[in-house]
């Protein structure tokens, strides 16, 4: 585990506002004024140079970029996802698994298991029991009823590094899954969904804690009607917000701010492999999408996933929202690592945590990305 000691940094998520940040052993030892009988021989040093130090990015919902997908099941396409991400100030993601055979998810879910990335801290399953009237960019041929049988032969062997599945909590049997999601250790999330308000809030009731991309594939908020919308604000739930400008209105992202305060959002991607890349034409599973002015669409003009960075997407919630940036980078970070339970190490800036930062520019742009206090990601200026 490497050392570094980060020199004339603001600092957001600490304790204090300014100074400097001391890594040893691949966690955060000391800041603010560093004593120099603290610092190791030898230590490299990073100049911020007044640029803001935040904790890394914690995407919990990543389907691809640079040009691979998750579901590619290759050891590369991994290392090119984590990688693309890492350029943009993501240290730790959760790697998406669509609806697909049986047998090809698996072998993605093997291939993250098998691939040791310190920057994937496990799997989200987003599907396959989920609504066909909400598919999404999902191929409905793949999509399966609530089983219990089905799921544990799906997650067997990985139970561990699943962390969220996505479900509609609508569907029959769906409270024995929602039961067994539960057992494993894993997040139930409702999305994909044409659930009621009372169904929603019925799942919320008996554990699911999340919303899988709020306003996107699942029931409306209607005055009559609240949807899986309406359930979600009225509602203690976390929620994920896609902040590119395309999946959400800024209107809608600013009403949910509003209404869940700054505790409860998580800001995602749902990048896919085309993200970084120009426009063209790729995959999400085994459909074709089509990307023009970076926004991919499925033939028939189904949005497939995104092209959004989360640099981007924090840019974009303090921009829609007008909140701070502390508050915005919470959005990122502190709050995704309440969700997965991995907030004692991870999600804020404090002496013992791990050393996953994360350094930015005024207009966002992405200088150094760090993890476990090694240097992973440098802009060339």
């Amino acid at each position: 585990m490497a050392d570094l000691l980060v020199r004339g940094a603001r600092l957001l998520l600490a304790p204090i506002e300014e100074g400097d940040c001391l890594v040893r052993g691949g966690h955060i030892a000391a800041l603010g004024q560093v004593p120099p009988s603290t610092i190791p021989p030898n230590c490299p040093v990073l100049d911020a140079a007044g640029r803001y130090l935040a904790p890394g990015f914690i995407d919990m919902h990543v389907h691809g970029g640079g040009g691979a997908d998750f579901m590619d099941a290759k050891p590369e396409a991994i290392r090119t996802i984590t990688a693309f991400h890492a350029a943009h100030g993501t240290t730790t993601l959760l790697a998406a698994i669509i609806p697909a055979p049986m047998d090809r998810m698996r072998q993605a879910m093997a291939a993250v298991a098998e691939v040791t990335e310190p920057g994937i801290a496990g799997l989200y399953l987003e599907g396959p029991f989920v609504s066909r009237a909400k598919k999404g960019a999902f191929n409905p041929r793949w999509l399966r009823s609530p089983s219990v049988r089905t799921f544990r032969k799906l997650v067997e062997g990985h139970q561990n590094l699943v962390k969220v599945v996505t479900f509609a909590p609508e569907r029959p049997k769906a409270d024995q899954l929602l039961a067994n999601i539960l057992a494993i250790g894993a997040l139930p999330a409702i999305g994909h969904t044409a659930a009621t308000y009372e169904q929603a809030m019925d799942a919320l009731a008996h554990g699911a804690r999340h919303f899988t991309h709020l306003g996107n594939a699942m029931s409306d908020l209607h005055h009559r009607e609240p949807g899986a919308v309406g359930a979600a604000l009225d509602s203690d739930a976390y929620v994920e917000l896609i902040c590119d400008g395309i999946h959400l209105h800024p209107a809608f992202v600013r009403l949910i701010a509003e209404v869940k305060g700054y505790e409860r959002i998580c800001l995602i991607t749902d990048a896919i492999a085309a993200a970084g890349l120009p426009d063209g034409e790729f995959a999400l599973g085994d459909l074709p999408v089509f990307v023009h002015q970076g926004i991919a669409r499925l033939s028939n003009g189904t949005l497939a996933g995104s092209t959004l960075t989360m640099n981007r997407a924090v840019k974009n919630f303090m921009k829609f929202t007008g909140c701070s940036l502390p508050e915005a980078v919470r959005c990122a970070t502190l709050n995704p690592a309440r969700l997965l339970g991995i907030d004692e190490r991870k999600g804020s800036l404090g002496v013992g945590k791990d050393a996953d930062l994360v350094i930015f520019d005024d207009d966002f742009n992405v200088h150094y990305t760090i993890l476990g206090g090694k240097i992973v990601y440098a802009r060339e200026d």
